[in-house]
């Protein structure tokens, strides 16, 4: 649907064709009130139709990124952020971690003058060159009466399985010119259905013959609001379920009596959790753990593997395969438990609830033995990465949202932190440093006034400490935890090629002082360097209004493998 064509100032049009498109919110750094695009937004303010969009700045275009990143995870909606000529090489980390969670961003990059560009003026960069590989479409507009035919390609692009993030590049000579031009509404969008019946009733037919199942709920499971029919289908087969590696939200509520745990991001250990099941359904799964010549795949080489995922590139084609097909998950796993029902007798029911119960009691031993092995904290001495996190757990408000970058073998968040709701835990698959600090300000964006939690490590939050500016600008409800390892360890996603582990470079002499660096920018914050100190300071913590940060020291004896 479109609107009657009108000649007026470009840079309108493409405000215009941003509020049809439901945008509330237009992310950008510091740079960005060069854009005439950002300048036209602030202009607006305080005037009538100006609370409808509002710019919301950063003083980095890849935090500005990583914020829409988070926005876009928070709400399903697109981030959409504005970027100033020659400054889109600034976001490249960001835009290629969005592209990694397949994250739905809308980049707006200035380009110079069209009329000056072929003699390469400063601040030029070929956006389509630079950007191809990390973004799922990329384009640069010719002409100004294009533009929001463009724009609009760009919300179906991003928003489209696989969603990911777009670059639209416009060249300032053109938003600042007069055009004819239309605004395009966007339509109402049948979604993508179910698996054909076909497909349904060979995976019945595997479903009933199986005597071990095991599910593996991947990231399109939390991103295309698959939960409860995952959870449905596992209670129908009693069967165990895992999380895929590097989970990016509540892909399986991980309190669940038959949540088994994430999967290992080393190929062996995640092998070995699943070579016993006779046939493994893969929801939605995105990660792709390497199979390696020299060793075992993920998955099993016996056995029925069946796939079902949105991103039609991932069905069928990185892992052995039995049966493989895109379709919407949540309508898929309805029509497979409507057709079970139908198909199995009493034995089978039976047998199912056998399975079930015998999962549930292994699982929570295993539960069990592990809180027996622990073992407290000596007081006197730095806390370790699992005694944060398990005191995090205890301390934090119960309506909070924790989003993290940690990745650390043996310590991971999504395991030890309660995470039931969809919307209480968010993280990044692609091991870019900054993301939570800037996904953490994004999400307060989405309508959250309850803490949002950043739990992220020094070396990720060094690369982009700006954001306790932006918290501070904002009075976010932002909750800054560092886990604080010199840089003895990076708590972040390591290559997954073998190698002998390397002295690493360590962030001394001097340390870095993150209480002085918050101060710096009127943000609150403690130091904790014994583990005695952990917990009045997470009560300060959760205690203070706006944003606050924590810096914990973690046990160097605890970093070592």
């Amino acid at each position: 649907m479109t609107t009657t064509q009108r000649k007026s100032l470009t840079v309108h049009q493409v405000l215009d064709q941003l509020r049809v498109e439901g945008v509330r919110y237009l992310f950008g750094s510091v740079a960005s009130s060069d854009s005439p695009i950002t300048a036209s937004v602030m202009a607006l303010r305080g005037k009538e139709g100006g609370e409808a969009l509002s710019f919301v700045g950063s003083l980095h275009e890849a935090s500005a990124v990583f914020m829409a990143s988070g926005y876009a995870q928070a709400t399903s909606l697109c981030g959409v952020v504005n970027i100033s000529s020659g400054h889109l090489l600034n976001a490249v980390p960001a835009i290629y971690a969005a592209y990694r969670s397949q994250t739905p961003v809308v980049i707006l990059a200035d380009q110079e003058d069209s009329h000056i560009i072929n003699d390469d003026p400063p601040l030029t960069v070929d956006h389509q060159l630079t950007v191809r590989p990390i973004t799922k479409w990329v384009a640069e507009a010719r002409t100004a009466r294009e533009i929001g035919r463009l724009m609009r390609r760009a919300f179906h692009e991003a928003l489209s399985p696989p969603k990911g993030p777009v670059v639209l590049s416009i060249p300032i000579n053109l938003l600042l010119s007069t055009a004819k031009s239309q605004v395009l509404r966007p339509p109402l969008t049948s979604p993508l259905g179910s698996a054909d019946q076909n497909f349904v009733s060979k995976v019945v037919g595997h479903i009933v013959r199986s005597e071990n199942p095991v599910i593996i709920a991947g990231n399109e499971v939390s991103q295309y609001r698959a939960r409860r029919d995952t959870v449905m289908i596992s209670e129908v087969l009693g069967c165990r379920v895992f999380s895929e590696a590097s989970p990016i939200g509540v892909n399986f509520p991980n309190r669940h009596p038959h949540f088994a745990g994430v999967l290992p991001q080393d190929v062996d250990a995640a092998h070995n959790k699943l070579k016993e099941h006779d046939l493994i359904l893969l929801l939605g799964v995105q990660n792709r753990l390497p199979n390696r010549s020299e060793g075992p795949s993920m998955v099993p080489d016996t056995g029925t593997v069946i796939q079902i995922n949105m991103d039609g590139r991932l069905a069928g084609m990185t892992f052995r395969s039995t049966l493989a097909t895109q379709a919407d998950i949540s309508e898929t796993l309805s029509r497979i438990r409507t057709e079970l029902q139908l198909a199995v007798d009493n034995d089978w029911l039976m047998k199912a609830k056998t399975r079930s119960r015998t999962v549930v009691q292994a699982i929570a031993e295993a539960r069990h033995r592990s809180e027996e092995s622990l073992l407290y904290p000596n007081p006197s001495k730095p806390t370790n990465l699992f005694w944060l996190l398990r005191m995090l757990e205890g301390i934090r408000p119960a309506k909070s949202v924790v989003v993290t970058d940690v990745v650390s073998a043996g310590t991971m968040p999504f395991d030890i932190l309660s995470l039931e709701s969809g919307s209480s835990f968010f993280s990044s698959n692609s091991g870019v440093n900054g993301f939570a600090a800037g996904a953490s300000c994004g999400i307060q964006f989405a309508g959250f006034d309850i803490p949002i939690i950043c739990l992220t490590g020094d070396e990720s939050f060094l690369g982009y400490p700006q954001m306790l500016w932006t918290a501070r600008h904002y009075g976010l409800n932002t909750k800054f935890v560092i886990a604080n390892t010199l840089g003895r360890a990076r708590l972040n996603m390591l290559p997954s090629a073998p190698t002998r582990r390397p002295p690493r470079f360590e962030i001394t002499r001097p340390e870095m002082s993150f209480t002085r660096l918050a101060a710096s920018m009127d943000v609150p914050a403690l130091q904790v360097q014994l583990f005695s100190e952990l917990e009045p300071a997470l009560n300060r913590l959760f205690a203070e209004p706006g944003p606050c940060l924590i810096d914990v020291t973690i046990d160097p004896e605890s970093l070592i493998t």
